[in-house]
């Protein structure tokens, strides 16, 4: 995208659950946002199964942004993230993961990661 981004860009912002149709689009996005290639098996997942919190921000139509996001059980985190849970929250302790969350360089400082964010937050709360 290279177009002048309007400064009231955030108020024309749609947010939606990312589809099957998305992923080629949602590729291309990623290998411009993240150092790291993600495996086509990631890219269903996130597109169809449940367990993911996938949302897209479009403007006009196009993808501008998305969060992917899962929950899960304490006892279901890696070893690694568990070690630094403190000790004191039990068992059944939900823990939140943001796996991706991007925004399109020219859509940037404009509010809607923190948008995404907040859709995410407001979802599980």
């Amino acid at each position: 995208m290279s177009d002048v981004v309007p400064p009231t860009a955030l108020s024309e912002v749609q947010l939606r659950f990312l589809c099957h149709d998305d992923i080629e689009n949602v590729k291309l996005l990623c290998g411009d946002w993240f150092p790291i290639e993600y495996p086509d098996s990631w890219y269903q997942d996130i597109t169809s199964n449940k367990k993911f919190f996938s949302l897209a921000a479009t403007f006009r139509g196009g993808i501008v942004g998305m969060i992917v996001a899962e929950i899960k059980g304490r006892t279901k985190v890696h070893k690694e993230d568990g070690d630094i849970l403190a000790s004191s929250f039990p068992v059944d302790t939900q823990v939140a993961y943001i796996l991706s969350l991007g925004v399109v360089k020219e859509f940037r400082k404009h509010g809607i990661g923190t948008a995404l964010c907040s859709h995410w937050l407001t979802h599980n709360t």
